[in-house]
């Protein structure tokens, strides 16, 4: 929403003198509801943050994952253990003083040293074009390439409840 926000700013009050919305990095926010690029989802689930919903356009065939995340202002953690191949936080969530709690489960603080636990996870998730469902990505996102047209996205999953990026309007 910010970018968008900046890109729209600048396009309006510096269109005549040439300035771009696109970053040093060849990133620039697009319109959510035509979006030429990557559309990115976050759903909290039971963290309880505002969902995310942007979209990242750039000029090349493809974009690593965790840039095209990091340009919409989705930061991630991965784990001692796995790297970024295992996310353990989502814009510092989970957060590392604070417990999750999740029902038949004794209460859980991510430490982000080994593999989440099956019932407090952040699952990757992958739509290609035209698809009509998520998959889970087969990668991490220091190695998934995403095209124009793709989606992106995380669910934080809790219990027997797996969560996809799906966004509620």
């Amino acid at each position: 929403m910010k970018n968008t926000l900046i890109a729209a700013t600048c396009v309006a009050l510096f269109s005549v003198a040439g300035c771009s919305p696109v970053n040093s990095d060849g990133f620039s926010a697009g319109d959510l509801d035509n979006c030429k690029g990557v559309v990115v989802n976050v759903n909290f689930g039971i963290l309880s943050d505002d969902p995310i919903a942007e979209c990242v356009e750039f000029e090349t065939e493809t974009a690593l994952a965790k840039d095209v995340l990091s340009f919409a202002g989705v930061e991630t953690e991965g784990t001692e253990a796995y790297g970024d191949m295992v996310v353990c936080r989502v814009n510092a969530l989970p957060s590392d003083t604070k417990e999750i709690v999740v029902e038949g489960e004794d209460p859980y603080l991510e430490t982000c040293v080994e593999m989440p636990p099956a019932f407090a996870y952040w699952a990757l998730w992958h739509k290609s074009e035209g698809a009509a469902e998520w998959d889970y990505a087969m990668e991490g996102v220091g190695t998934l390439m995403v095209a124009p047209g793709e989606s992106l996205g995380f669910g934080f999953s809790s219990g027997t409840d797996v969560v996809s990026p799906d966004i509620e309007p």
